[in-house]
């Protein structure tokens, strides 16, 4: 039995965090009354026995609701106090790098997410703001500090916006004032290793792909291998995302069950790899809420519990969203929240439906969570960018076989390959393991140039439209199924 316990309170969360962020701030705060007024009457008529469960359900969700209604208000109130808001001329702004730098296609520049610290030389709550400054800085590491004389602007439209306190632009140079902690710099150090040993190892294409597929990090992908990865419907595999995180941390637990693990080494191991990947891909608020996610669309993915995975998804939500309420209009977010749900509800139906099949256990376990995922990711993806990946699902089940040989071996040989001098004998066998990989990459990159490469593989629709009709078609199959119209379909949606 699928249990729903936390799917009401969840959505009251989202739905309330996105009226905080979109709408004005004397609307939040008649929903915070609102819902803080029916939790009380509920608790009154929670002396009632006959009453008593329904009550304490509307106490929780109008509880969880007005706690992210109330985390918008608090952090919008700390925006519009921000000192740099009402600053004069061109102030000189202390600053934390809070993310990884987006280069501007075609100039020497880029923008990043940083905190507001210090505005000339006044100390302030640290609030977040987009410094866009000349690529001649170098690479930053999240957690660098930063001073700049910049010219200050609106951060544009309500929305994830309201939660960006100004547009920041570098006037002259800027300077570093503090190095980033120790393990953002061993991770930058990891990073920037497995990119010099991807591009001496394989070269070309495939050596700009191979930390993607690790690390998220896109620096050397060429713009026509992002396209047709794009095309295919493969572009999440080069995204830092809680299918990214399913896929590398997977295959690692995947290895040990096949060695006989017992369930308690599994579960360490599994902990291990997912603080292993979070540090190795940088801790940033996007890599967290991919651990999140990815964390609880895994336990669903190896295990048959579903009554407990999808109260873990709603608990997820809800401290992601409170943690970081921008989340709730983030495309990214919705497609992780999609994507871990579609491996709850369906991925263990599909995989025991593939072995009584006769599909081995180990292709069946990747399949089941390649084609769950896509299931309610297809329709967002469509309605969102305004495209259809014709050969997305094709794509994904050509893709899944050789990912967790390159999850795996290209994991270890970024973690070896930043053990001891740069080119110590670690760097041997650490290029040994990328070569291991090159077979697989060059496989991804023919998938992708064959089935995203053409125009026609992706012709754009009316997004929400499309979704629209997609999802109707969907329940429509459904009910046709459950009905006991397509008796062999049957077993794959219980």
């Amino acid at each position: 039995m699928v249990d729903l316990r936390l799917v009401a309170p969840a959505a009251a969360c989202w739905s309330t965090t996105i009226v905080g962020l979109v709408s004005p701030q004397q609307v939040s705060w008649v929903v915070v009354v609102v819902l803080v007024v029916t939790a009380a009457v509920a608790r009154w008529r929670s002396r009632d026995p006959g009453r008593r469960l329904l009550a304490m359900t509307v106490i929780g969700v109008c509880g969880i609701g007005a706690a992210g209604a109330a985390v918008v208000l608090l952090r919008v109130a700390a925006v519009d106090a921000a000192p740099v808001v009402d600053v004069v001329g061109k102030p000189v702004v202390e600053m934390t790098v809070a993310g990884d730098p987006m280069y501007w296609p075609g100039q020497q520049r880029f923008t990043v997410a940083v905190r507001v610290d210090d505005v000339s030389g006044r100390a302030q709550r640290p609030v977040t703001a987009r410094l866009a400054a000349s690529s001649e800085v170098g690479d930053l590491l999240p957690g660098e500090r930063l001073s700049a004389r910049v010219r200050v602007a609106a951060a544009g439209a309500p929305g994830r916006d309201r939660l960006v306190v100004a547009d920041l632009t570098a006037v002259g140079e800027v300077t570093r004032i503090a190095d980033a902690p120790w393990w953002q710099r061993a991770a930058g150090d990891v990073r920037q290793r497995l990119r010099e040993i991807a591009a001496n190892a394989l070269g070309g294409r495939a050596g700009g792909l191979l930390p993607g597929l690790i690390l998220g990090d896109t620096g050397g992908l060429d713009q026509a291998t992002r396209d047709n990865f794009r095309g295919a419907g493969l572009s999440h595999l080069v995204a830092v995302s809680g299918a990214n995180l399913v896929l590398v941390v997977g295959a690692v637990l995947l290895c040990v069950r096949a060695g006989g693990g017992s369930p308690r080494t599994v579960f360490v191991v599994g902990a291990v790899a997912v603080v292993g990947f979070v540090i190795l891909v940088r801790p940033t608020d996007s890599v967290l809420r991919a651990a999140v996610m990815g964390g609880v669309g895994l336990a669903a993915g190896l295990s048959s519990r579903r009554s407990q995975a999808l109260p873990a998804l709603g608990a997820a939500v809800v401290v992601v969203l409170l943690w970081w309420p921008e989340m709730a209009l983030a495309p990214g977010f919705a497609l992780s929240v999609a994507a871990t749900l579609g491996l709850v509800l369906w991925s263990v139906p599909i995989r025991f439906a593939m072995t009584n099949r006769g599909v081995p256990e180990w292709a069946a376990a990747l399949l089941s969570m390649t084609v769950a995922a896509q299931i309610l990711t297809t329709p967002l993806v469509i309605a969102v960018s305004g495209q259809v990946s014709v050969f997305a699902i094709p794509a994904n089940l050509l893709a899944a076989p050789v990912v967790p040989l390159i999850g795996v071996a290209g994991t270890l040989a970024a973690a070896i390959g930043a053990l001891g001098p740069r080119y110590g004998p670690q760097s041997a066998f650490a290029e040994l393991l990328v070569r291991a990989t090159g077979p697989g990459v060059r496989w991804l990159i023919v998938v992708a140039d064959r089935l995203g490469g053409p125009g026609w593989v992706s012709p754009e629709v009316p997004g929400v439209l499309a979704a629209g009709v997609l999802v109707a078609v969907g329940c429509a199959v459904v009910l046709f199924v459950r009905s006991g119209g397509g008796r062999p379909l049957r077993g794959l949606l219980r």
